[in-house]
């Protein structure tokens, strides 16, 4: 992993600008790079992929149903809502919080709703970062499951809610690994799934 990914984990073509220099278009592609400083560019730096506004059918669809259950929580939607919205009044809402300040509170809801949908599982490997395996089925990589699991008492960064294992450890850290690889970014606990599976349920 290079230097500049490292640090952005831990925390592009042009032609004219658009939307008075907000982000390029990219000659090869639909995809729009978001200048330095904006939420879009963050996100990109982050290796989220942005959701074109012409194309990505599918996931708009997902990602609308999964807006409307949550319309009505101002913490997690661009706007409050009574009805749901259309994809089409979704794609206004990330076109503007994607010209935002990097620092602007429409990047947590960018994160959720304006990126083509990830798993923390996909995730991990968008940064290479390889996952230890979660099947059930045999004892593959029990040695470095264990030592994990035998570091796991002694600190002060486990996964939340989970304050113990029980007598089969390094198999009760890999069953609660497995429940944190299929976090979505739109789930409310995406980040700390994802940052507690940098810890524990990695290749070290």
């Amino acid at each position: 992993m290079s230097k500049a990914a490292a640090a952005s984990l831990a925390g592009l073509g042009g032609a004219a600008g658009i939307g008075g220099g907000i982000y390029l278009l990219n000659s090869n592609s639909k995809t729009p790079t978001y200048k330095k400083g904006t939420v879009g560019h963050k996100l990109q730096s982050e290796k989220f992929t942005i959701l074109n506004a012409e194309g990505d059918a599918d996931h708009w669809k997902l990602l609308k149903e999964e807006y409307n259950k949550a319309k009505s929580t101002t913490s997690k939607v661009f706007e409050s809502h009574t009805s749901d919205i259309e994809e089409g009044k979704l794609k206004e809402l990330c076109k503007a919080a994607l010209e935002k300040d990097e620092g602007d509170a429409s990047y947590s809801k960018a994160k959720r709703w304006c990126v083509v949908p990830v798993s923390v599982s996909e995730y991990l490997k968008n940064w290479n970062i390889v996952a230890l395996p979660t099947n059930t089925d045999n004892s593959d990589k029990q040695d470095k499951w264990t030592a994990l699991a035998n570091s796991y008492a002694s600190s002060n960064n486990k996964i939340s809610n989970v304050a113990t294992l029980s007598d089969q450890k390094w198999q009760t850290l890999r069953a609660e690994c497995k429940k944190l690889e299929v976090k979505k970014n739109y789930d409310d606990d995406f980040d700390s799934a994802f940052g507690s599976s940098k810890i524990w349920c990695v290749e070290k």
